[in-house]
């Protein structure tokens, strides 16, 4: 039993390591514009994990905790699929996919492939439900919730062994630490298991869970394996199993095109590839000539056509799909590896990105008036650099409350909330 609550201005830490964090889709009625909901997945091999969910209130800059769900495996990717209300109207759900490497016998006799060590790689759709998400959260000055002087405290002690060295690099001792400190707090709330999603092979090493969420609503999802994809679609009560496809190179990355209803772009390597998942073939493809490995892939969300890549050699490129031969921009964004990058959800112009330098950097992207990518006239330009991190930022993530909000979380299970700067958004939108 674990306590975690509204712990400092902007910030929340997790019990334990992590590199999962997503932001919430919405089909609730009613929603407030200046709260901002992510969930985060710790990453501890060593005891039970867990799933917390989270609110930001723009408006005082406040981050709280508004439910803990119990994931007994370490959560190696994790995506909200959806937050509405319950069919009765008391309450909510929210619904979430998570891959994870568990033991061969959980779940009973299968077919999946179990590696020397009896582990497997699984994939499953949860179902929690929210006794709290309505609370309100207390405005600057007021009192705060009873135990927020514990898990103070616990922090505290938890950042003073950081400093010290003591913790390893999986965070057992760490984390073991915390949990001792946050002990007597909020009972951890059940997921339960709707359905495990399985292909008609075996997982070899899961890199990615891609949503097709066109319009708001989810309709696909791409479990993007080590040497193929495996596409589920949405049906009235169910998730099924529609197509699979083995690649020659080993995939790490896979995104939906927002613009072309069947086609998902995967990385390998150093190469980009499209396909069409309704003929079942690939369309595209361009060597991107990056000097290590890519390491994600993102479209605009306005300009059809136009994806950015980033890559383990610090550089981003943006691309045009008609003309694949070279990449249209190319900076240097960063000193170690560029982990995650993510297109601004509403203004293209915004560009997140994350890196092991511990760094979270701002971006604008301002594209040519006519739109000719070809003339190379597209200009970058550095917004902001957060330091908010001690460790590795493995993850970014804009809120899909509205354009001004975005999440980032280091390895140690720092979450970091923040907002475009005040004389950005001027910018953007005068």
């Amino acid at each position: 039993m674990m306590h975690s609550g509204r712990i400092l201005k902007n910030s929340y830490y997790l019990p334990f390591k992590s590199k999962c964090l997503s932001s919430l889709s919405s089909q609730l009625p009613e929603q407030a514009y200046h709260l901002h909901y992510f969930l985060l997945g710790t990453s501890n091999p060593f005891a039970d994990n867990e799933i917390h969910l989270i609110e930001y209130n723009d408006q005082s800059c406040a981050v709280r905790n508004v439910e803990i769900f119990d994931h007994k495996e370490e959560v190696k990717h994790l995506v909200c699929l959806d937050l509405c209300e319950k069919g009765d109207g008391k309450g909510k759900d929210i619904l979430v996919c998570t891959s994870a490497v568990v033991s061969a016998d959980i779940g009973g006799a299968s077919q999946v492939r179990v590696d020397a060590g009896g582990l497997e790689w699984r994939c499953f759709l949860h179902r929690g439900s929210l006794s709290n998400f309505d609370e309100e959260e207390p405005l600057a000055g007021e009192e705060s919730d009873p135990g927020m002087a514990q898990v103070e405290e616990a922090n505290q002690e938890s950042r003073k062994l950081d400093d010290l060295g003591e913790g390893k690099e999986n965070g057992r001792e760490n984390s073991t630490s915390k949990g001792k400190s946050l002990e007597g707090g909020k009972e951890k709330a059940a997921l339960e298991k709707l359905r495990e999603l399985r292909a008609d092979q075996p997982y070899t090493s899961i890199k990615q869970i891609a949503v097709d969420d066109h319009e708001g609503k989810f309709r696909r999802i791409a479990v993007i394996d080590k040497y193929r994809y495996n596409i589920f679609g949405r049906s009235q009560h169910d998730m099924d199993f529609i197509s699979s496809k083995n690649t020659d190179g080993e995939l790490n990355f896979g995104t939906f095109d927002p613009h072309h209803e069947n086609i998902l772009t995967v990385i390998s390597n150093t190469n980009v590839y499209g396909y069409d998942l309704q003929n079942d073939v690939e369309i595209f493809s361009t060597f991107a000539n990056h000097k290590a490995d890519l390491s994600s892939v993102d479209f605009n969300p306005n300009i059809p056509n136009v994806l950015v890549t980033s890559s383990n050699d610090g550089y981003v490129k943006f691309w045009d799909l008609r003309f694949l031969a070279d990449a249209f921009l190319t900076v240097n964004i960063h000193s170690h590896w560029v982990t995650s990058i993510h297109f601004n959800n509403f203004h293209d112009e915004l560009l997140l990105s994350t890196s092991t330098d511990n760094t979270v950097k701002l971006h604008r992207i301002d594209y040519p008036a006519n739109l000719n990518l070809k003339k190379k006239e597209t200009n970058h330009q550095l917004i902001k650099t957060f330091a908010d991190h001690e460790e590795s930022v493995y993850q970014g993530r804009w809120s899909k409350t509205d354009a001004w909000v975005f999440a980032s979380l280091s390895y140690d299970g720092k979450c970091v909330v923040n907002s475009v700067p005040t004389e950005e958004k001027y910018r953007i939108l005068l």
